[in-house]
């Protein structure tokens, strides 16, 4: 457990959970004068050697940066490595249809920058363990909470006793606090699974994240560093043991024909995992005295890489939200006050969900109307810029109703 912050074990706050979206919630919370505690059983990884890759990798947005930046994480971050990509190429299985994105199109310098999940964690518990109102919590997890009137009370596995006028569960997509809730979730099944694995292509990425839709789901390949990518190859959970289990050189060759050689051959992969491909979303954000954020609240496909953006999207969201009651003197923890922060993003949020299960489902499969529909929709889509600069600027996160911190500070 982290001392060197006050001993009283009353917060304002109490976050459960120190990955990106809970270490967000603790900055920008602390920042905003509250007394937050954070518990979070893993201390994250805080050095690697530079050449080191690791295959968790996710796509932020410039909501998202802006974010990142308000809460002065963005300089450690860019400190220990980033990629940004100024263009997307989208093609189909028969290479029929093809779309293309250009930041320059939009005024914009990328779409994007490819950040290691470590990166990202490792920059914000550097924040979060400079700033004096946050209290850090570590090597223990919790064992019980009680609602009551006024505030939340904690039991820490240690035996600590916590309370709180308001919870915040960051704990993930299998979310302890959201189950002790009893809030449930609904799950959508994809039978796919994710390969993941870093590799070095024989053709430069020319900073360009490229996505070809196969019939057994989408292979996109995102550039980390000068050299090498980030793929993530959602197939049938049998094709991806196949591919776990083969030796590197036929695993590079099975990649190349399956991109189309877009980037010439294989020359290098890490060592690769798999995951099995689910969507979930809990019934209500909310409980008694209880507020779920990031994928704790949901989990969406990782076919458009949305999922950390529309965390942090709800964690600027919550801060906002809790900032305005205080001014207004209104309880933190009251179910009108966290009303707001559900009617705001669940929607949002479900939208996105549904909209990459669609997708996806359009997209992996070969059933010859569906191939001619997809492809006649990515050549229009193509030709007519308009659409095309929609899509960059919501893909952005800089359009609807964009969270105070997910703007510029001017």
């Amino acid at each position: 457990m982290n001392d060197i912050h006050s001993s009283n074990n009353h917060h304002d706050v109490i976050i459960v959970g120190a990955g990106m979206v809970g270490a967000a919630v603790a900055c920008g919370l602390a920042r905003a004068g509250l007394d937050v505690g954070v518990i979070e059983r893993h201390e994250p990884q805080r050095e690697w050697p530079a050449e080191e890759i690791d295959v968790r990798v996710s796509a932020i947005n410039r909501g998202s940066q802006q974010l990142l930046e308000n809460l002065d994480a963005w300089p450690g971050i860019v400190r220990r490595g980033v990629q940004p990509y100024r263009e997307m190429r989208v093609w189909d299985n028969l290479d029929m249809g093809d779309i293309h994105f250009d930041s320059a199109a939009i005024g914009e310098a990328d779409l994007g920058h490819i950040i290691q999940n470590r990166t990202i964690v490792a920059a914000l518990w550097e924040q979060m363990e400079s700033i004096a109102n946050i209290r850090l919590y570590t090597s223990t997890t919790v064992e019980k909470t009680v609602a009551g009137s006024k505030d939340i009370s904690v039991t820490l596995e240690s035996g600590e006793h916590l309370h709180a006028q308001l919870l915040i569960a960051a704990d993930g997509s299998n979310s302890q606090m959201r189950d002790k809730a009893g809030i449930a979730v609904h799950i959508h099944d994809f039978h796919q699974s994710a390969v993941v694995a870093t590799v070095t292509t024989a053709n430069p990425h020319e900073e360009t994240a490229w996505q070809h839709f196969l019939p057994t789901g989408p292979l996109a390949f995102l550039p980390v560093s000068s050299t090498q990518c980030s793929i993530v190859w959602s197939t049938t959970a049998e094709h991806a043991v196949g591919l776990i289990e083969m030796d590197d050189a036929g695993f590079c060759q099975l990649l190349a024909e399956a991109s189309q050689q877009r980037l010439g051959e294989i020359t290098h992969s890490s060592a690769r995992a798999a995951y099995p491909l689910v969507s979930k979303h809990a019934e209500t954000y909310i409980g008694s005295r209880l507020a779920l954020v990031g994928d704790a609240a949901h989990q969406i496909h990782p076919l458009a890489g949305q999922g950390v953006n529309l965390g942090f999207r709800d964690a600027a969201l919550l801060i906002e939200v809790i900032e305005d009651a205080r001014q207004r003197n209104r309880p933190i923890g009251s179910r009108p006050v966290l009303r707001r922060y559900e009617r705001s993003r669940r929607g949002d949020n479900l939208l996105t969900q549904k909209s990459m299960e669609v997708i996806n489902r359009l997209f992996s499969n070969d059933k010859p109307g569906l191939r001619q529909l997809r492809n006649l929709g990515l050549n229009l889509t193509d030709r007519f810029a308009p659409a095309k600069n929609f899509f960059m600027r919501q893909a952005l996160g800089m359009e609807g109703d964009v969270p105070r911190l997910c703007k510029p500070r001017w």
